[in-house]
């Protein structure tokens, strides 16, 4: 995905025991579960329940990142 500052996108929760991986190629991500998002550099990978509300917000220009959505 790519994203640019100003914009937050929001997702709403997937099917029950989803679970989300993302790994940031570049710029600064903060993504996560609504109340409890982390902040990712460049390298930083992360995982979260993708059965919750979640977001993913860029924090730095040209910021792009592989989400792989895993649905058991």
């Amino acid at each position: 995905m790519e994203l640019e500052p100003g914009t937050v996108r929001t997702a709403e929760a997937h099917t029950a025991r989803s679970i989300e991986h993302i790994v940031v190629g570049a710029g600064r991500l903060r993504v996560g579960p609504e109340q409890e998002p982390v902040e990712l550099g460049p390298g930083d990978y992360a995982t979260f329940p993708g059965d919750v509300p979640h977001r993913y917000e860029a924090l730095a220009p040209g910021t792009f990142a592989v989400l792989v959505m895993e649905h058991p």
